[in-house]
């Protein structure tokens, strides 16, 4: 068996600044490793090797620096290296670089490839799925846990998504992006050779692909600016913390009430296209935000999904298609047919796991610029403007397609839920199932555990609350509040909470109304998932500890007191 990771040099996120004189990106002295979601890519396929004897290569497009990475891979116990490096392919969108690697991968026909389910600069997730179309390849993101099949033939994996893990399998070959459960990588031993000069240098003229990079990109990046921290830490004390915590229950609950809207009824300028797979919510947002762009442009709002229409009542939209399917082929092939058929100014579609599947791969079937993860859309004469956060959310690219439909997906939880007394015509049509991968089993997280980008109220759980008893108990406390519980990446790995309510770089960004960081220090790591949480209170007996940098109140107060008072708080409300 042959085996090809695809791993990529990256910054770290937390070093970089910004110029607010020349709008840019400084890079000059920010550390750059693996991307490390990559990393465990590679040590994936190195302990394939080691079980059943395949061979490893690794590969990286980048500047010549990214050298280092590919030495560190070697290093590790890959077999061959290539450095993907070409001026030409400089300024390479994910589209772009998509073509570039899927031509390599052509080149190599390896049976298995794998890569990290997105680069912690980019936070696209857009390069694996859109890579594997162009490479003709089956593909499954986001994966926990891979075996190769006795036959060779098919790979069984296990999917995370939103709502448990998936058990998959389908057959070779096959590109499989790897979540950072998947493994622990291995260190490389102190005193290990340099194996530099192994590194086998790949261009547009070795590879035969005459393409540039800017020109063969879809989407262009017309501006940047730097989010700052403009929060200012306020004390209160603990009573205060839950008149604080009664006052946001009363204003709305756990989840905000949608306002009233008025649907637009002049459909002269064409249609415009949202998505709803798989979360009520964020079909509901995304119908509500293209209702309210539909007014510019006298766009008619379509809403096509895989959600019960059931619980779409009120949806700001003139129509919803409905199909009961979950397969990310059929999906993709059903609405890339509507897309040249009805041809939509735009396509919304929810940054959730199947959302930035089927995206990716309409991206690469259409050749259609894709912006991923956006945080606000508006529309400036004929162009969609897309604004995308990148580098853990620092900064935020304003950025346009080149390509018509834009094509766009969205962060859950960002737009306001609107609702209309009118309701949407919905049809019902039947998709098959593509047949190129199976579900074998399905296993659903405990329904204590409410979704964290559908909680106007989230609760993180931070090292500072001791033992898994007593987060189960916040948990039990939450689920009978209507709030969300997340989870540090420590306290994840830990095992102590499912790696799907993990807040932060390696998790999931979240938007709520209310955060309430409990016993979390405020490493960085944690914080981006925070941006745009609209207030933070931090409790935290440690004065000194950095979240209270980060928050809009602060409590000094011990972790169990409030869960104390959390406890009699939930028993006078019952």
């Amino acid at each position: 068996m042959n085996i090809l990771v695809l791993a990529k040099q990256v910054p770290d996120v937390s070093k970089i600044t910004f110029n607010p004189e020349t709008g840019r990106i400084v890079r000059e002295g920010v550390p750059l490793s693996i991307n490390s979601f990559d990393r465990r890519a590679v040590e994936e396929a190195i302990r394939i090797k080691e079980k059943s004897g395949a061979r490893v290569m690794v590969a990286s497009m980048g500047p010549p620096q990214a050298v280092d990475i590919l030495d560190e891979c070697l290093q590790m116990g890959a077999d061959e290296a290539f450095l993907i490096t070409d001026r030409k392919f400089g300024g390479a969108d994910t589209w772009a670089t998509s073509r570039i690697l899927s031509h390599f991968i052509k080149i190599k026909s390896p049976d298995l490839v794998l890569a990290g389910k997105y680069s912690l600069d980019g936070e696209t997730s857009q390069v694996p799925p859109q890579t594997s179309y162009m490479a003709g390849m089956n593909f499954v993101s986001g994966v926990s846990k891979l075996e190769i099949m006795e036959d060779s033939k098919k790979v069984t994996v296990e999917q995370d998504y939103e709502k448990g893990t998936r058990v998959i399998t389908t057959s070779l070959p096959v590109l499989v992006s790897v979540s950072e459960k998947i493994n622990r990588a291995r260190r490389v031993p102190e005193g290990t050779p340099s194996m530099k000069d192994k590194v086998q240098i790949v261009n547009s003229e070795s590879m035969k692909l005459d393409i540039n990079g800017n020109d063969a990109s879809l989407t262009v990046v017309s501006g940047t600016e730097a989010l700052h921290n403009e929060r200012t830490v306020k004390m209160i004390s603990l009573d205060e913390v839950f008149e604080l915590l009664s006052r946001k229950m009363k204003e709305g609950g756990s989840k905000k009430r949608p306002q009233k809207t008025v649907l637009n009824s002049d459909f002269s300028g064409g249609k415009i296209l949202g998505v709803a797979l798989d979360d009520r919510d964020s079909g509901m947002q995304i119908a509500s935000k293209l209702n309210d762009l539909s007014f510019q442009i006298n766009a008619e709002p379509v809403m096509i999904g895989n959600v019960d229409p059931n619980l779409l009542h009120g949806m700001s939209a003139s129509e919803y298609i409905h199909f009961n399917s979950e397969d990310i082929y059929s999906i993709s092939s059903f609405l890339a047919d509507y897309i040249k058929k009805e041809r939509p100014k735009f396509v919304i579609i929810p940054s959730n796991s199947a959302g930035k599947d089927v995206a990716g791969i309409i991206s690469a079937e259409l050749s259609l610029g894709l912006t991923a993860d956006c945080v606000d859309l508006k529309i400036e004469g004929e162009n969609l403007i897309q604004y995308k956060p990148a580098f853990g959310g620092g900064i935020v690219a304003r950025i346009t397609s080149k390509t018509k439909p834009e094509i766009a997906t969205v962060r859950p939880g960002i737009f306001l839920e609107k609702v209309t007394d009118r309701e949407m015509t919905v049809r019902e049509i039947y998709l098959k199932n593509s047949e190129r991968y199976e579900i074998v089993e399905n296993r659903i997280i405990e329904s204590k555990y409410i979704p964290l980008q559908s909680s106007n109220i989230v609760i993180g759980i931070g090292r500072g609350v001791k033992g898994k008893q007593t987060i189960d108990h916040v948990v039990d406390l939450g689920e009978k509040l209507g709030i969300a519980v997340g989870g540090t990446r420590p306290v994840v790995d830990m095992r102590l909470m499912p790696r799907q309510q993990q807040i932060g770089l390696t998790g999931l960004s979240i938007a709520p109304d209310l955060y309430i960081a409990l016993g979390v220090a405020g490493m960085d790591y944690h914080i981006v998932g925070l941006r745009y949480a609209k207030n933070i209170l931090a409790i935290n007996n440690d004065p000194n500890a950095p979240i209270f940098r980060y928050a809009d109140y602060g409590c000094t107060e011990d972790a169990k007191k409030f869960i104390d008072k959390l406890d009699a708080f939930v028993s006078n409300l019952t």
